[in-house]
């Protein structure tokens, strides 16, 4: 571009690194948060598939595709910051909150663990930026992100912060005890050899740079720590679109006395063309001898060749540039010129220090401003966000069918009232602080209830109001938003062999969806369950080879959805249909039941562990599959008592056969 500024799309930067790699796990960090946006927009990124351009259908597709990565995909946010949106969040990501004892949780990171599918070869793609997982941050804002990626086994110089960020994440989450996709993570960050040395070649290292923990050193002083002899002298740009409100700059006059720029420019944070900032410090950065400056309107713009006419985007980046004549080395990230971002014990907050390649001399980025605009009240770096918050965490386990709810405030807590939408639900009575305390089988039935609708709670405590953000596991029992397929449906889904096949069902299938909670019914014809006993075959054969390869290599989570779990394609939900005589004929019904009985039995003796992990979801299978006996007295009645002595010969013979469910 003629300003030299570089510029991509998010979604398709990141995209493009993972290259069509499977994806392992995935970890992102963010201050503001929009679960809805997050899943149908941002999520879909991480998959190679092809997905439908309807936002439900498009969830029912992702709800198959994180099978494979169940507990795997894990968002960390701060709790004051919730966007509830125009949706909530339905989907298999564990949603953590994250809140520091001082400052915010600030950082904007994705930590994305992929595999090579033809040579198996694992790398870690790093994303670190200025964008929150919001529609504005993805889509409307002006941002900014470095991308990275570290090979398993290959060498490294961010990949020792990396790690130790990553602890520092998991303390600062130490309300919640699992965290699968930091295991992954950090199994192949340990493999990797440090590089020591800050150039190689006379060329600096990226380095990545985090605070908010104890005996962390300031941004300045780590800035000085990698690269001072670099920095000073040179030209200095900061963009970043909060400042403090007050008449000087404390960070801004460190980095200035720390590094002596020649020339310096900052970005002027602005809202409807008035400045947000106080007149006081506008005077007092043109004393220092600085300038103000603008991003050119074709970078600011929405409107393409239009840009003239359109309206202009906000600028949410935080870039601190430094260059001469024949380099350039830049921090991109979440720290804004504020005091909290700056102090090593303010908010946590991430950036990579990095040597820009150069083509040409480099130039500020800003335009600069020669007269004073008007002035409106400067905003806070939380931007109003912190208004209302209650520090009350929930979490439900839907295998369990257990409902926790945790007082993360100093001392313990006034009693809470709960809704949803304006409908009390529950009252929760004084809680100790930091401790897990289960609601009452009422209570837990009823967050489970409106859980099928949304994941958004409003709490109540003393005059304080916020949004609580349930955290789910046990994703295997939650109810599938695609519900009620019809048994030959569910067999001729578990009959195909490829991904793409099962995609493009669910896509077809998909258009008869409404909204969250309302699910599809699909009749089969008159005696045509796909091709009758043929395809009730081969379905339970194509199901029980599935089930075998993912215990075998030890993906024990997608088994888990197979075999006990309440998707509309879980056995479960297959054998509670035969119960109901609109289901088809009880032949059929008890023969399906036969073949849900032999895999049952199978799984069991092959895989016992498995199987005794999960005595809910087994307790349920089994129960379900006490329908056998009906069906069974109903063909007998059908027919005669010769049925019946025919049944007793038969059944133990087909149930002690395993070759229709081996891999």
């Amino acid at each position: 571009m003629s300003d030299g500024i570089p510029r991509a799309v998010l979604a398709e930067a990141l995209r493009d690194k993972i290259s069509g790699r499977e994806v392992l796990a995935a970890v992102f960090c963010t201050f503001r948060f929009d679960p809805g946006f997050f899943e149908r927009e941002i999520l879909p990124a991480l998959f190679d598939v092809q997905l439908h351009q309807d936002p439900q259908i498009r969830r029912v597709q992702l709800e198959e595709a994180l099978r494979p990565l169940s507990g795997r995909v894990a968002v960390y946010y701060d709790p004051g910051a919730i966007v509830t949106g125009d949706g909530t969040a339905c989907l298999d990501v564990r949603r953590i909150p994250v809140r520091p004892r001082t400052g915010y949780f600030h950082p904007k990171n994705a930590f994305i663990l992929v595999r090579d599918k033809s040579t198996q070869e694992r790398s870690l793609v790093v994303l670190t930026g200025s964008a929150n997982l919001t529609q504005a941050g993805w889509w409307e804002n002006v941002e900014c992100a470095h991308l990275e990626e570290i090979a398993e086994s290959g060498r490294s110089r961010t990949a020792p912060d990396i790690q130790r960020f990553l602890r520092h994440l998991r303390s600062l989450a130490k309300n919640f005890d699992t965290h699968a996709a930091l295991d992954d993570i950090h199994s192949v960050l340990r493999t990797v050899q440090p590089i020591v040395h800050r150039t190689t070649s006379g060329r600096m290292h990226p380095h990545f740079l985090f605070n908010g923990r104890r005996g962390a050193q300031s941004l300045v002083d780590q800035l000085d720590a990698v690269a001072g002899q670099w920095l000073r002298h040179a030209d200095l740009e900061v963009l970043s679109p909060y400042l403090d409100d007050a008449d000087a700059s404390v960070p801004l006059e460190t980095l200035i006395d720390r590094f002596q720029p020649r020339k310096w420019r900052v970005l002027l944070p602005e809202e409807g063309g008035l400045a947000r900032c106080r007149p006081e410090l506008y005077d007092w950065v043109r004393e220092r001898g600085g300038d103000w400056g603008r991003l050119p309107k074709a970078v600011l713009a929405r409107g393409g060749k239009q840009a003239a006419l359109a309206a202009h985007r906000t600028v949410h980046a935080k870039v601190y540039r430094f260059f001469t004549k024949d380099w350039e080395i830049t921090l991109v990230g979440s720290f804004n010129l504020t005091s909290p971002a700056h102090l090593a014990s303010g908010n946590v907050e991430s950036g990579v220090l990095s040597e820009v390649a150069i083509d040409r001399r480099p130039r500020f980025w800003l335009e600069a401003i020669e007269e004073p605009p008007p002035f409106a009240q400067p905003v806070g770096e939380d931007d109003g966000v912190d208004q209302g918050y209650v520090p009350l965490l929930a979490r439900y386990d839907w295998a369990a069918g257990q409902a926790e709810v945790l007082w993360d405030g100093a001392g313990d807590s006034p009693p809470i009232q709960v809704y949803d939408r304006g409908v009390h639900l529950f009252e929760v009575g004084h809680l100790e602080r930091a401790a897990w305390t289960a609601l009452t089988t009422d209570d837990a039935a009823i967050l489970r209830e409106r859980l099928r609708e949304t994941s958004f709670l409003t709490a109540v405590a003393d005059d304080q109001r916020g949004i609580v953000l349930v955290h789910e596991t046990g994703m295997a029992h939650r109810p599938s938003i695609l519900l009620d397929l019809s048994p030959a449906d569910i067999l001729r889904y578990w009959s195909m062999l490829t991904a793409e096949q099962r995609n493009a069902y669910l896509s077809e299938h998909g258009e008869a969806l409404r909204g969250p909670g309302e699910g599809l019914t699909v009749a089969a014809p008159p005696d045509a369950i796909f091709d009758r006993f043929a395809g009730i075959f081969h379905g339970f054969a194509s199901l029980g080879r599935a089930v075998h390869d993912a215990l075998d290599q030890e993906r024990v989570e997608e088994a888990r959805f197979r075999m006990f779990g309440a998707k509309y394609d879980s056995v479960p939900v297959l054998v509670e249909q035969m119960a109901n005589e609109a289901a088809g004929d009880p032949l059929d019904r008890y023969l399906m039941v036969l073949c849900a009985q032999q895999l049952a039995d199978h799984v069991r003796g092959n895989f016992p562990a498995f199987w005794a992990s999960d005595p809910a979801g087994a307790s349920r299978l089994e129960e379900a599959l006490s329908v056998r006996a009906v069906l069974r007295e109903q063909l007998i009645a059908r027919n005669d008592a010769e049925m019946g002595e025919f049944l007793d010969w038969y059944e133990p013979r087909f149930l002690g056969e395993t070759a229709v469910v081996t891999a």
